[in-house]
């Protein structure tokens, strides 16, 4: 059996509220109507490593590197402090992105190299608050569409999760599967 799995840091509930507020905000910037669907409150998260459909043997490994890895990590902050149109020439999500942090980049490649086989790749800290809807979005005159405002939000990441993302008609569902603390 295979399940969709991710690997990923989720802000506390006060910092995914103030998300939500933000993307009511960007909702009623629009003037008509809004093409973006908006990611649930819940599914708020930021993706280290995505595995894909992978077999039960790879989700014990990665429960397996991730406790090695969250044993090794103290606690930490991440600060929030963009949020843009993504990509900038052809947008199709509206995500926020944190700043570079040395920590997160230790466990994303720690990850990577450990369950891919693959050396340091780009990693920009982000979290998606929702994709936009192209055929609506193109409808849209260049000088209408809206500014995103400003942000600066600081949460402590105190654990990583190993995650299973279900793709459902309503939009996806994010369950953790296992939950790994780090060092206090």
């Amino acid at each position: 059996m295979k399940k969709r799995v991710f690997i990923a840091i989720n802000p506390s509930l006060d910092i995914k509220e103030k998300l939500a507020e933000k993307q009511k905000e960007i909702d009623r910037s629009f003037n008509e109507f809004c093409p973006v669907k908006w990611t649930k409150k819940d599914n708020l998260h930021i993706t280290l490593l995505f595995m894909g459909n992978v077999e039960m043997e790879d989700v014990f490994n990665a429960f397996e590197k991730t406790e090695e890895i969250a044993e090794k990590v103290n606690a930490f902050e991440i600060e929030i402090n963009e949020i843009e149109y993504f990509p900038n020439n052809n947008p199709r999500m509206i995500w926020v992105k944190g700043r570079e942090s040395k920590e997160l980049k230790r466990i994303q490649n720690y990850l990577d190299k450990e369950l891919f086989n693959r050396g340091s790749k780009e990693f920009s800290p982000h979290m998606t608050l929702g994709r936009i809807r192209q055929w609506q979005f193109k409808r849209i005159e260049k000088e209408e569409i809206p500014s995103l405002g400003e942000i600066n939000l600081k949460f402590r990441v105190n654990s990583i999760e190993v995650m299973e993302s279900e793709l459902k008609r309503s939009g996806p569902n994010y369950t953790i599967l296992k939950s790994f603390p780090l060092k206090a």
